[in-house]
C-alpha cells in the first residue's frame, strides 16, 4: 500500500481575512483521529520496536503515522475540496517504514488554525475525519533581500527534519 501527504497553498485572505502577514498559508491535510492505522505500525514506522514504551509517547508517534492518506483518501480529498472551496492540493507520497523524526512534514507550533473537513450537514461528506493544519507560509515572490531569502531556506530546511 502507498501513503501519501497531501497540502494546499491557499491566498490567506480566503482564510484568514487579512490577518496572517503572508500572501499565502499552507494547509496540511491529514487524517484526525483514524480509528485503525492503514497499515500495522510496524511496516508502517521505522525502528518501531525499538520506539519508547512509555504509552504516552509511543501513542503521540502513532497517531502521527494515521495522519498519512491512502490513494483513495487523498482522491476523495481532491475531489472535496475541488468541489467545496476550489482549492488544488499537492501531493507526495512517502517512502515506508517512514523515519520517527519524519512522521510530519510541519512545525506543530507554527500552526496557526485548523479546518475541519467533515460536516454532516454537507452535501459531499468525507468517508473519514480530515482537518487542515494551517501555518505561515511566504511565498518566494515576495521575498525582497538575499536576509529574507536564506531566512525563508533556512525555515523549510527546519520543517524537513
Amino acid at each position: 500500500m502507498k501513503l501519501f501527504r497531501a497540502f494546499s497553498l491557499i491566498d490567506s485572505s480566503r482564510l484568514l481575512s487579512g490577518q496572517n502577514p503572508d500572501n499565502y498559508v499552507k494547509v496540511n491535510w491529514v487524517c484526525y483521529l483514524r480509528d485503525e492505522p492503514l497499515l500495522p505500525f510496524d511496516s508502517l514506522i521505522e525502528d518501531y520496536h525499538n520506539l519508547p514504551e512509555t504509552s504516552r509517547a509511543k501513542l503521540w508517534i502513532e497517531r502521527r503515522a494515521n495522519y498519512l492518506l491512502s490513494q483513495p483518501e487523498v482522491d476523495e480529498l481532491k475531489e472535496y475540496l475541488e468541489k467545496q472551496y476550489s482549492f488544488s492540493i499537492e501531493v507526495q507520497q512517502v517512502s515506508l517504514p517512514i523515519p520517527e523524526k519524519k512522521l510530519i512534514e510541519f512545525n506543530e507550533q507554527d500552526i496557526t488554525g485548523t479546518i475541519i473537513l467533515r460536516d454532516r450537514d454537507e452535501p459531499f461528506p468525507l468517508s473519514i475525519n480530515i482537518i487542515g493544519m494551517v501555518s505561515s507560509y511566504r511565498d518566494l515572490i515576495n521575498v525582497r533581500t538575499v536576509e529574507e531569502l536564506l531566512g525563508e531556506i533556512d525555515r523549510r530546511n527546519d520543517m524537513q527534519y
